[in-house]
């Protein structure tokens, strides 16, 4: 149950830290013209947000299922099972839209800039240094919010197998 404990509260953290990361970039990504000519943004940022608030919903029933025996059993197991399987497509999603690269390298920033540009009407008025450190300030919240994807991915993987071991082994309550 210790054990459980400690990766559920992973749990819910690195779902904070996603959840934070995903409105940051939201927040950032710039104004509406009013036009309809708004460049849209990144599905990819949006399903990070739906990865921490799904992550985070999941760890918080975790958390009660380790108090209310009600809940243990196929329940979780479904339940981590689900969220494994939303969080490693998420990750596979942004390691395969960030790639490795540097967030100071120019060629890496054009490459992916529908992914980490923001809306061009954010910098009306603007020097081209502005929208330079922006873009790599986003660059950087994407990459860490990639790693943070994938460290939810892990700690639900391990409350998986904690689940799954419990109910192979018939114990009552949370042994684990």
């Amino acid at each position: 149950m210790i054990i459980t404990g400690i990766f559920r509260l992973a749990q819910l953290l690195f779902a904070a830290v996603v959840i934070v990361l995903s409105a940051l970039l939201i927040n950032g990504y710039g104004p509406h013209n009013g036009l309809g000519e708004q460049r849209k943004m990144s599905s990819l940022i949006s399903y990070g947000a739906f990865c921490g608030g799904a992550g985070l919903i999941l760890a918080v029933v975790g958390v009660a299922a380790m108090f209310f025996d009600l809940l243990t059993g196929i329940i979780v197991l479904g339940l981590d099972a689900t969220a494994s399987f939303f969080l490693l497509a998420g990750g596979l999603a942004f390691a395969i839209q960030t790639k490795a690269g540097s967030c100071t390298d120019l060629d890496y920033l054009t490459d992916h800039a529908k992914l980490f540009a923001a809306d061009a009407n954010k910098f009306a008025g603007k020097s081209e240094n502005d929208v330079i450190q922006d873009t790599q300030n986003r660059c950087r919240m994407v990459q860490a919010e990639t790693a943070f994807v994938w460290f939810l991915f892990g700690a639900f993987v391990v409350t998986l197998a904690l689940s799954f071991m419990q109910k192979t082994t018939k114990h009552s309550g949370n042994m684990v």
